[in-house]
């Protein structure tokens, strides 16, 4: 006589796992990775959860530099054959944030090195005549 083995409730090896989307079903997954149900919750999460949280104060910041950037071009491109300086207050206008910068670098012109900061493309320095503020752009 042939054995008949005794079909069990849950033959697969994988543990039951609770729904990843929110809704708290608790499903057999198919395979060792799926996180979902199926695609209409997968789709819910992907819609309505949190994202982007771990790096928010970093895209933040790169989002300030950005502009920073775009601004700076703006006027670098406006003086195309004479050093790009001109009144402060004109870039603060448009919205730049002198406080966001990646780094600051030293450029030598002749024996005397100048400190600018630095943004992704662009970089500046302040300098300050007669209680005017005037910036300085060369580009990277």
């Amino acid at each position: 006589m042939i054995k008949q083995k005794k079909k069990s409730e849950d033959p697969s090896p994988l543990q039951m796992k609770v729904c990843a989307c929110g809704c708290e079903i608790k499903f057999q997954p198919r395979r060792s990775d799926q996180l979902h149900l199926n695609s209409k919750h997968y789709n819910y999460a992907y819609n309505h959860g949190k994202r982007k949280i771990k790096y928010a104060q970093e895209n933040s910041s790169n989002k300030v530099i950005r502009k920073n950037d775009r601004i700076l071009e703006k006027y670098f491109k406006v003086f195309k054959e004479t050093d790009a300086i001109l009144n402060f207050a004109i870039v603060k206008a448009d919205g730049f944030n002198e406080g966001m910068f990646t780094s600051i670098i030293g450029i030598k012109r002749g024996e005397v090195e100048l400190r600018f900061h630095a943004l992704f493309k662009y970089s500046y320095r302040i300098l300050k005549q007669a209680d005017i503020r005037y910036i300085e752009i060369i580009e990277l």
